[in-house]
C-alpha cells in the first residue's frame, strides 16, 4: 500500500509517496518547481539529487528540475516573436547563453494526491500571468507524477497557452540517473537517433549526423557526452537502457508530433551519473525553430517520460 506523507525540508515542505513493501519511493518539493529529491524503484535509488535545502536553492547542475518555456540553451538569451525582441538573462557565461528557461524555482500548487494499493499519483500546477519580462505571456505548467508497482515512475508535463495570442514553447526535464558510484562502469544503449551538430557555443549548426556508438549495449568507459540527439518523429516511445552495479534501468520518452523528439545526454565532470534529458525541442529552438511548438490560445504541449527497473 502506498502512503503519502509530508515533512519539513528547511523552509519548504517535502511530499513523499512510499510503498514499504515494494521499495518504491518518490520525494517532491512543489514549492520549488516540483523538483524531485528522491526516487527509489524496487529499493534502488536511481537519481543523483540535492541533499539539503541550500543545495536546492543553489541549484548547481539543475538536478531533476523541470525546464520551461525552453530547455537547454538560448543564443545570447534573446529571441524574436511577433515582431518584438525579448531577452533572458544569460546565466551561462562561457557561451553567453540562457539556460533552461525560468521555471526551476517557481512555487507550484498541489492539486491532487492519491495513494492506492499498487500506485500513487501526485499533481502540482504553476500558473504565470505574463509578468516575466523576457516571456510576457500567460501560461500554466502541470506536473503529473505517477509511481506504480508495475510501471515504475512516470512524469507527464503539460504546458498550456492562456494568452490571447500564439506563443512559443518548449518543455524538458533534467534528471541525473545513477546505478553505482562511477558512470565509467555503466553500460548504455541508446535508441535510433541522429547527433545534432553544434558549434563552439554548443548551439545547433543546422546539421545532423548518423550516430550508432551506443546502438547496442556497450560500456560507457571514458566517453564524453554533452550532446543533443534527434529521435525519429514517430508515434511511440524511445528507450534508453542503463546498467550498473545496482541493476538495469529502462528510461523512456514519448515521441511523435508535439512530443519529446530530442534527447540530451550529459555525463557531468565528476562522472558519477548520467543525465538523460527529454526535450520537445532542440537547443536554441526559439531562434532556429527545431521542434519549437507554436501554441495557439488554449492549446497545450504535453508528453510523458519515465523509468522502471528490472527485477
Amino acid at each position: 500500500m502506498y502512503k503519502h506523507t509530508t515533512e519539513a525540508f528547511g523552509a519548504f515542505t517535502k511530499h513523499i509517496l512510499f510503498n514499504e513493501k515494494t521499495g518504491n519511493k518518490l520525494a517532491i518539493l512543489p514549492e520549488y518547481g516540483g523538483i524531485v529529491l528522491e526516487l527509489q524503484l524496487k529499493g534502488v535509488n536511481v537519481v543523483d539529487a540535492y541533499q539539503t535545502p541550500q543545495e536546492v536553492i543553489n541549484n548547481s547542475w539543475s538536478k531533476n528540475t523541470v525546464l520551461y518555456p525552453f530547455p537547454n540553451r538560448l543564443k545570447d538569451g534573446s529571441y524574436h516573436w511577433a515582431g518584438k525582441t525579448h531577452r533572458f538573462f544569460t546565466n551561462e557565461s562561457l557561451t553567453n547563453t540562457a539556460l533552461h528557461g525560468f521555471g526551476q524555482d517557481k512555487p507550484m500548487k498541489v492539486t491532487m494526491v492519491e495513494a492506492e494499493a499498487t500506485s500513487a499519483a501526485f499533481t502540482c500546477l504553476y500558473t504565470d500571468y505574463g509578468t516575466h519580462e523576457a516571456y510576457p505571456f500567460r501560461f500554466s505548467v502541470e506536473m503529473a507524477f505517477t509511481l506504480a508497482d508495475d510501471t515504475g515512475f512516470t512524469l507527464q508535463l503539460a504546458f498550456r497557452n492562456h494568452d490571447e495570442q500564439p506563443i512559443p514553447a518548449g518543455l524538458g526535464w533534467h534528471p541525473y540517473f545513477t546505478l553505482g558510484p562511477k558512470a565509467d562502469a555503466f553500460t548504455l544503449q541508446m535508441p535510433e537517433c541522429s547527433l545534432v551538430g553544434i558549434d563552439e557555443r554548443m548551439l545547433p549548426t543546422g546539421k545532423t549526423y548518423e550516430y550508432d556508438e551506443f546502438s547496442t549495449l556497450r560500456p560507457v568507459g571514458i566517453t564524453v557526452l554533452d550532446n543533443c540527439f534527434a529521435l525519429p518523429v514517430q508515434e511511440g516511445k524511445a528507450e534508453v537502457v542503463l546498467q550498473g552495479e545496482l541493476g538495469t534501468l529502462h528510461y523512456w520518452q514519448e515521441t511523435g508530433t508535439g512530443k519529446y523528439n530530442f534527447l540530451q545526454v550529459f555525463i557531468p565532470p565528476l562522472r558519477h551519473c548520467i543525465a538523460l534529458e527529454p526535450m520537445t525541442c532542440a537547443p536554441d529552438a526559439f531562434n532556429n525553430g527545431m521542434g519549437l511548438a507554436r501554441l495557439e490560445p488554449g492549446e497545450m504541449l504535453k508528453g510523458s517520460f519515465g523509468v522502471w527497473v528490472e527485477g
